[in-house]
């Protein structure tokens, strides 16, 4: 038995069956006696072209150990499923267990996203508490100024 690395694209109206489709050929490897060493849902990422007029793709990747009959078997499921954009199987020399950098750097992305996000929101929330404290400010000082200028017209009615 040969060891593969197979990753595949699936049209993002349709990213919800990404799990499903890396559970099938989990099973299909499995059921003909081979083994799955590494199985992600790396997840929606931007693609550096335009496929099929879609900017944006979910990404699967596998690495498995099977025989020859089972990758053709995965490949004609690929050929036949309409989900899946694009798709490549290479043969590689050794077992690959670890995650892969492309998993790495989307949930780097996704962090700095999510960072990026909480920053803004929180220099959001600074502005409105200034804007809110200016405007508090604003009325006080027209209290003040209203206050002021009371008793100048109660000294001047005394005189009278």
């Amino acid at each position: 038995m040969r060891n593969y690395e197979i990753v595949f694209l699936v049209h993002p109206d349709q990213s919800d069956q990404t799990s499903a489709i890396i559970s099938k050929l989990d099973s299909l490897v499995k059921d003909s006696g081979g083994n799955v060493h590494r199985s992600e849902n790396i997840g929606n990422r931007k693609l550096a072209y335009p496929i099929q007029d879609q900017f944006k793709a979910s990404y699967g990747l596998l690495n498995i150990e099977c025989d020859q009959q089972t990758i053709d078997e995965i490949k004609n499921s690929f050929k036949f499923n309409d989900s899946i954009i694009r798709n490549l199987v290479l043969s590689t020399n050794k077992v690959r267990k670890d995650t892969s950098a492309l998993l790495v750097q989307t949930k780097e992305d996704n962090d700095k996203d999510s960072y990026q996000e909480a920053r803004d929101a929180a220099n959001k929330a600074v502005e409105k508490e200034a804007q809110d404290a200016s405007k508090t400010t604003d009325k006080s000082v027209k209290s003040e100024v209203k206050t002021d200028e009371t008793p100048k017209e109660e000294v001047k009615e005394e005189s009278e």
